[in-house]
């Protein structure tokens, strides 16, 4: 008989997802109540400017993002990274996350002044960078933890999402130098590369991979 999931696996297991998936819910809401904003050719960031009539709810949503991936890390460390130097890489690359793409980007809004980036504007940028380079971080770590020979499917991924990852950073940095259109769905595809990944994460958790043996749950084997 198979034994019950334990509250921290539960919780963290559960508020990844509602991260990952809630993400897009709420920034395609206040996207559909902002007046002339386009997803598809603005990113996330004009949804908190002062001239936003949801910037409010974008900011909350940013504090909300970084609390739950937090309590995403803090369950992977109690769990199946609970040990090692790429692991603890992965945990802190999360909360890192959290803070740049949550945090620090809902609270200081991506505003200009005379054309010009305001103080806000500049360190909306640098959190929305370290976010960047936080969750790119992840999937590259965990090629490190999860095993060629025993977790080769697993590996395989860590390392599709890591080149695809950053194929779609470079063409939405290139998007926000006007140099290629579609900014606004550039940033939602390798937004949607990476969660989908912490998603995996959160669903290798829950069925239960011994990182400590590398011994796999036959269900994901």
């Amino acid at each position: 008989m198979k034994s019950a999931l334990s509250p921290v696996i539960v919780v963290s297991a559960v508020s990844c997802l509602i991260v990952c998936a809630g993400d897009f819910v709420v920034t395609f809401t206040l996207g559909a109540l902002y007046p002339g904003y386009n997803f598809i050719y603005q990113s996330e960031s004009y949804l908190g400017t002062a001239d936003s009539p949801v910037a409010k709810y974008m900011s909350i949503w940013g504090v909300v993002f970084c609390i739950l991936l937090i309590i995403f890390a803090w369950g992977l460390r109690k769990t199946i990274f609970s040990a090692g130097k790429w692991e603890a890489v992965v945990v802190w690359s999360i909360v890192l996350y959290g803070f740049g793409e949550g945090a620090g980007s809902g609270l200081f809004p991506y505003d200009h002044v005379n054309n010009t980036l305001s103080f806000s504007g500049e360190m909306h940028s640098f959190f929305g960078a370290l976010g960047g380079v936080a969750i790119a971080l992840i999937p590259f770590s965990c090629s490190k933890i999860f095993s060629k020979d025993v977790l080769p499917r697993m590996n395989a991924y860590c390392w599709f999402t890591f080149f695809s990852g950053l194929f779609f950073i470079i063409l939405f940095l290139l998007s926000r130098q006007g140099f290629v259109p579609y900014k606004g769905l550039l940033q939602r595809i390798f937004i949607l590369n990476y969660h989908l990944f912490l998603s995996v994460l959160a669903v290798a958790m829950v069925k239960g991979i011994n990182l400590a043996s590398m011994e796999v749950n036959t269900k994901i084997a």
